[in-house]
């Protein structure tokens, strides 16, 4: 095992990688409203059943990589092994199932979450590709977690970067038909995003094999498999649930937008996403590179250095957080010109990433602290709160400022924002407690 790394060492590669990641996700909505403002509304429509979908994935992941770091931790190499095999195993079934529900009910999902007849076409398409393949993210998924709980979160990001360049791409040719190559729109799209799903799922197995376990880790696969698997679920399931209630909260929030709100308030909401992933990004890296500081230290028993270590995390994040929420409110229109020319999307935008400058600051305490906690074993304290919180005040709240009392979009984003804040400050309360001490799986 190498020697422990400090935040900056962890956090620094998952910075980039995440940035790559949101990158992607701009080139992708980017590309497609110089397309068709229709087309990267259809795309973040289908993304949010995918992430809906992803969360089932987290279940495995998410038990991996705690059980990962703290096994690390412990330097016990045989249940690392175990571990790892099993949960890929796990994910690589779960996921082939998840694909063929895609491919032959993607399209009635869509339109069960009200997805407008303009939408539906390009949707349909985005989501048979992309979901049709989306075993190899699973098995991506799992992958990474083992790796990022290694300490290896360089390599990690480097395989994300080769991904997203490829992504990118292929994206710029099926968009705007370079090389003489058909313009496909979402459909391109959705071929050069899958595609460089798998060539990263790939090169990831590849790195997993030379440089951190043997390819006899399998032939763990017959010890007391169901322990394991146990093992898994309990750390992995609640943490899903967090990440589920998140998703579907969403999903629901969407729907209000739809049918309450319309489609460009819609459109605006697909780009203010890509737009606020850049004000998370410092605090969504600290938060991950958290998790395994957490989850080695509780290993290795040096409890009294996790606690303060989350701590200080914590308040190193916020620093960029309050940083990217004044960029927001002062940059807004600027930034949503980037998308279009649509003076009504632009305004409903900017208003909207108003309220979002003073939200960050509050999801800082989540991402951090969530993990932090994640990473010491305890995770249903965050779940229970995620399902009060979310649904009490980010979907209801969010409903009654934005429907009720007529806000539009910026009203949704004051019930978000009541959310964040109200579950950050008990998130950060729980550390302070310190009952996570008692929650770790290793030992």
């Amino acid at each position: 095992m190498e020697e422990k790394k400090n935040l900056y060492q962890l956090a620094g590669p998952i910075f980039i990688e995440i940035l790559l990641f949101m990158l992607l996700g701009v080139a992708d909505i980017f590309m497609l409203s110089q397309f068709d403002d229709k087309a990267a509304g259809a795309v973040g429509a289908s993304n949010q059943i995918i992430a809906n979908l992803n969360i089932i994935f987290i279940i495995i992941s998410a038990g991996t990589a705690v059980l990962v770091a703290q096994n690390v931790g412990a330097k016990r190499q045989n249940e690392v092994e175990k571990v790892s095999s099993i949960s890929l195993v796990i994910n690589l079934i779960i996921g082939i199932i998840v694909s063929i529900v895609m491919i032959f009910l993607g399209d009635e999902i869509l339109i069960k979450i009200g997805v407008s007849s303009g939408l539906m076409n390009y949707a349909i398409d985005y989501i048979t590709i992309v979901g049709g393949a989306l075993f190899f993210q699973a098995i991506l998924n799992t992958l990474t977690a083992i790796i990022r709980s290694h300490g290896y979160t360089k390599e990690s990001m480097l395989i994300t970067a080769a991904m997203n360049i490829l992504n990118i791409f292929g994206d710029a040719i099926f968009i705007f038909g370079l090389f003489g190559v058909p313009v496909l729109g979402v459909k391109g799209v959705a071929i050069a995003t899958t595609f460089s799903r798998i060539c990263a799922t790939i090169v990831a197995f590849v790195f997993l094999l030379k440089k951190l376990l043997p390819i006899t880790m399998f032939s763990h696969l017959t010890e007391k498999p169901l322990i394991v698997f146990k093992k898994l679920v309990k750390i992995g399931f609640p943490a899903a649930m967090e990440n589920m209630s998140y998703s579907l909260s969403q999903t629901v929030v969407m729907s209000i937008i739809l049918v309450n709100l319309g489609q460009n308030a819609y459109i605006t909401r697909t780009y203010v996403g890509t737009i606020i992933r850049f004000a998370m990004l410092f605090s969504l890296a600290v938060g991950q590179a958290n998790q395994i500081m957490i989850g080695q230290l509780v290993g290795a028993n040096e409890i009294e250095e996790a606690y303060a270590s989350g701590i200080k995390n914590f308040k190193v994040a916020m620093i960029f957080s309050v940083l990217g929420g004044v960029i927001l409110f002062f940059f807004g229109k600027e930034f949503m010109g980037i998308y279009t020319t649509n003076q009504e999307i632009i305004m409903i935008g900017a208003a909207t990433l108003t309220v979002d400058a003073f939200l960050e600051p509050g999801r800082n305490f989540n991402l951090v602290m969530i993990n932090g906690l994640r990473g010491a074993g305890d995770v249903i304290f965050p779940v229970v709160m995620a399902i009060i919180s979310m649904w009490g005040f980010g979907v209801l709240g969010g409903y009654f400022f934005g429907v009720v009392l007529g806000y539009g979009l910026p009203g949704i984003w004051i019930g978000l924002l009541l959310d964040e804040w109200i579950r950050g400050i008990c998130m950060l309360l729980r550390w302070r407690s310190k009952k996570w001490v008692q929650k770790a799986l290793v030992g």
